[in-house]
């Protein structure tokens, strides 16, 4: 047995097939500058070439697929469109008379190492975005047109090195019945679409292509990473039954989603889902969201060479508030800095950026940067259920601060007539263990606390989440945790407002359990894990689950 990384939930079982990709070769070459013109020309045909690609295989996507799956698309062409990468290959092959294939490949590939440095999960796997796009532009200048996957004719677990989102994007789930990979992770762009694709897929198999030959056979487990070579004919059995009855239960699940979270002894729980972009809310509706527990606002900042204006900011979030009906919609303000740079804002390198200069404190030394989202924010929600929400706040002292900016806006705003929610609902995420140690004094000034489990646990325990050398004293279940979070919703609920979570505890029903158990008003979670969730609320009683919580808070 092989152990990966589970990607893509389901079970399959089948014969293998080993993508071999045509090897791109670069090689470095001196050009004389009279041939700087006809090599740059190249490039820019190559651009286009791959452009009308990606348009072809956004709609592609868009019609099997998904819309919201199809932005992953849009956000690849936005990215070839930026001309500092155009701007970088052209300085390389007319300044310093590189030829266009080593100087295409020397900037795409420089862009996706810093990306791969970085600390952050999503951005880390955006290199692997920048890495396809840059390949496909390459393959144009080389004239390399064909792919292994044209070779597939009958039903095969694929197995890769790695799969790029495009390559992902052209699977036919027919014929396509389970992936594996050698690298990647859960939340790269391939992963996310196979999950939607609905294709079991483990990734991070080390070494695994040089065990097999086409004539193997495998069965894999999506929900655990397992990975058997050879299986035998009772075992592929066992998994063939195994997916069937995954596929009837999820179908269950889909049918139940629309209904309420409700503990069998009557507890309502709202259970929301958490977005990164306006094309996500399809997804939130379809998994029967009851609302949007966490809009991450920095999508608009990210990936692009100047600060989002109003108007794009507003139309944004107006976008997201039609689209959800009247459903609760917490917009996140800008949450980056630190490991999440962007080279018009100026944060600068740090030491420690996840205890830097960053989210809040950006924005308050950033007060017009500041003050344009929250007029945008506050401008959308005269067309759905906005609210707001301030992330790291650490003391009264910022939160007081951030929302003098907020009544700044507001007061422009009706100076010039411009309509907004003057009952708009304002919280706080309690992130930073101080914020929950002053949870009584802040509780006065909000209407609602938003838990951001996942850097709570980090700070409480001072342990870098993505160091595995400190990642056993990474526990979302140790009572430490639990205390700061009944604090939490002892200090709010004493004030008449109401808490949510928004980190990987509140999708996870183990741990979902220990929050109702202590008074969470709201879980908001990756919008597939939705129908599971509301589906485990359903079967728990919230008396039992309370005694369980006060017994464990005892020790």
């Amino acid at each position: 047995m092989v152990k990966g990384i589970a990607a893509s939930p389901g079970y399959a079982v089948g014969d293998v097939f080993l993508l071999e990709e045509a090897e791109i070769v670069i090689q470095e070459e001196k050009i004389k500058p009279e041939m700087a013109d006809a090599e740059w020309e190249k490039v820019k045909q190559a651009f286009a070439h791959t452009k009308m690609d990606l348009e072809k295989t956004k709609e592609d996507v868009a019609k099997r697929v998904g819309e919201d799956e199809s932005a992953i698309f849009a956000s690849h062409i936005m990215i070839l469109e930026d001309p500092t990468l155009s701007d970088e290959i052209e300085k390389e092959i007319k300044e310093d008379n590189k030829n266009a294939v080593w100087a295409t490949n020397h900037v795409f590939m420089g862009h996706a190492a810093i990306f791969a440095a970085l600390d952050d999960d999503y951005m880390r796997e955006r290199a692997a975005d920048l890495k396809d796009i840059g390949n496909r532009v390459l393959k144009h200048l080389l004239g390399i047109h064909s792919s292994g996957l044209d070779d597939v004719t009958k039903p095969v677990i694929l197995v890769a090195n790695d799969l790029t989102p495009s390559q992902t994007a052209r699977l036919d789930k027919q014929l396509i019945k389970g992936i594996l990979t050698e690298i990647g992770g859960p939340t790269s762009h391939s992963a996310i679409l196979a999950r939607n694709l609905q294709i079991p897929a483990v990734v991070g198999c080390a070494n695994l292509m040089q065990q097999l030959t086409q004539d193997s056979t495998i069965a894999l487990d999506g929900f655990t990473g397992e990975v058997i070579l050879n299986p035998s004919s009772d075992l592929a059995e066992e998994y063939q039954k195994k997916q069937k009855e995954y596929l009837e239960r999820m179908e269950f699940l889909r049918e139940s989603a629309s209904r309420l979270a409700e503990t069998k002894d009557g507890k309502r729980i709202e259970v929301a889902a958490n977005i990164g972009k306006p094309e996500n809310v399809k997804a939130v509706l379809d998994n029967g969201g009851e609302g949007i527990g966490l809009f991450r606002s920095e999508f608009l900042f990210l990936e692009r060479s100047t600060m989002p204006s109003e108007e794009e900011q507003y139309a944004a979030y107006s976008q997201v508030a039609k689209e959800m009906d009247g459903r609760p919609v917490i917009i996140r303000t800008l949450d980056i800095g630190g490991d999440k740079q962007v080279d018009y804002l100026p944060i600068g390198h740090e030491l420690n950026p996840f205890l830097g200069f960053r989210a809040i404190r950006l924005c308050l030394a950033e007060k017009d940067l500041f003050k344009i989202q929250l007029r945008a924010i506050l401008r959308a929600s005269s067309h759905g259920k906005l609210r707001i929400m301030f992330p790291m706040i650490a003391t009264e002292a910022e939160l007081l601060q951030a929302l003098a900016v907020l009544d700044e806006a507001k007061a422009e705003l009706r100076s010039q007539n411009i309509p907004f929610d003057e009952a708009i609902e304002v919280g706080i995420m309690i992130e930073i263990p101080s914020a929950a140690l002053i949870s009584d004094i802040l509780a006065k000034h909000v209407d609602f606390f938003s838990i951001g489990s996942n850097d709570l646990i980090q700070y409480t325990f001072a342990a870098d989440r993505m160091n595995e050398k400190v990642g056993y004293l990474y526990d979302p279940g140790h009572t430490a945790i639990l205390r700061l979070i009944r604090l939490v919703v002892e200090n709010a609920h004493r004030e008449g407002k109401w808490v949510g979570v928004c980190g990987e505890m509140a999708g996870d029903p183990v741990f979902a359990k220990e929050l109702i158990g202590v008074g969470v008003d709201e879980l908001s979670m990756t919008a597939t894990l939705i129908p599971q969730m509301k589906y485990e609320i359903a079967q728990l009683s919230y008396e039992e689950l309370a005694k369980e919580a006060a017994e464990k808070l005892k020790r």
